[in-house]
């Protein structure tokens, strides 16, 4: 029932944004809805085919499409294959995110941005991954040397993935990148990250043990949501901020270390963290006062403080 709630809000989420944008001069072609961009070039808005194998138009009703929108794709769970063409060149976030049987990208070996490896989509002219088919058999992967950004929902639904290995060169992991990853159990955040997404993490049910590295500044909404199996994590000093519901219902979370560079936590930050017997924050700190404040167990750094 959770994983059903939990799809419901993904797809939501997913559709809610381009709802809300204003697409004056929306316009329909036989399976697709696109808007016009200021450069006079077409962006796709939504899809409504059913088609197992799908070739994008590389043009529509005269108009070189160049963008593909978030989610314009989303959960189609038929979809085997598809074709991306050389004049688009911009993507937003995931568009393919919950394409559970999505295996085979296919892409030009000249095309000026994207490129595709074994079923992995690449931004390669930003160096971020954007795309890994939940239907990749394999349960271990390693991202590539050199690419600076794990994508929004990049991982997202990605079942079978029980570990990953993310190299030193990553700087961000975006929003609900490994959203409901529900085996992955080990991964290790290199010291080159400054960011954590919001939901980055959410849902990763196995996930034991995680350290943030020292270069991070910020740690998202919701990033850890639903971690039950998360028993400790360290917060380094370089983090400023712990975004709302960070740690919500982490069950066997029961120590967690607040350092006082810590000025901002949201609200729910900690909530229904039912094993959490203690945190362990500066005295006269933020960190201190918002455990006071939420009627949080706390003890200070320092036995004798």
């Amino acid at each position: 029932m959770k994983k059903l709630w939990l799809l419901v809000v993904v797809a939501l989420c997913l559709v809610l944004p381009c709802l809300a944008e204003d697409v004056p001069t929306a316009s329909d072609s036989q399976d697709y809805k696109y808007i016009l961009l200021a450069d006079g070039t077409a962006k796709i808005w939504r899809y409504s085919g059913h088609a197992d194998t799908l070739v994008i138009p590389a043009e529509i009703d005269g108009y070189s499409v160049t963008s593909i929108g978030e989610g314009v794709f989303a959960f189609r769970k038929n979809l085997t294959c598809i074709t991306i063409p050389d004049t688009v060149i911009h993507i937003d976030g995931n568009p393919f995110a919950g394409c559970s049987d999505l295996t085979d990208i296919r892409v030009s070996p000249d095309h000026p941005v994207f490129a595709a490896i074994d079923g992995v989509l690449f931004n390669k002219s930003e160096k971020e991954l954007v795309f890994f088919s939940p239907a990749l058999c394999d349960s271990t992967y390693t991202i590539p040397q050199d690419i600076l950004s794990i994508g929004k929902q990049a991982f997202l639904l990605c079942d079978n993935l029980t570990d990953i290995t993310i190299p030193d060169s990553v700087t961000s992991i975006g929003d609900s990148a490994f959203d409901s990853c529900a085996n992955l159990t080990g991964i290790t955040i290199p010291d080159s990250v400054t960011s954590i997404g919001n939901g980055a993490f959410a849902y990763c049910e196995s996930l034991t043990d995680i350290t943030i590295p020292d270069g991070v500044t910020s740690i998202g909404d919701s990033a850890f949501f639903f971690c039950e199996s998360l028993t400790g994590i360290t917060i380094p000093d370089s983090v400023t901020s712990i975004g709302d519901k960070a740690f919500y219902s982490c069950a066997s979370l029961t120590g967690i270390t607040i350092p006082d560079s810590v000025t901002f936590i949201g609200n729910g930050a900690f909530a229904y963290c039912e094993s959490l017997t203690g945190i362990t924050v500066p005295r006269d700190s933020y960190a201190a006062q918002y455990c006071q404040d939420n009627n949080l167990p706390y003890t200070y750094t320092y036995t004798n403080d």
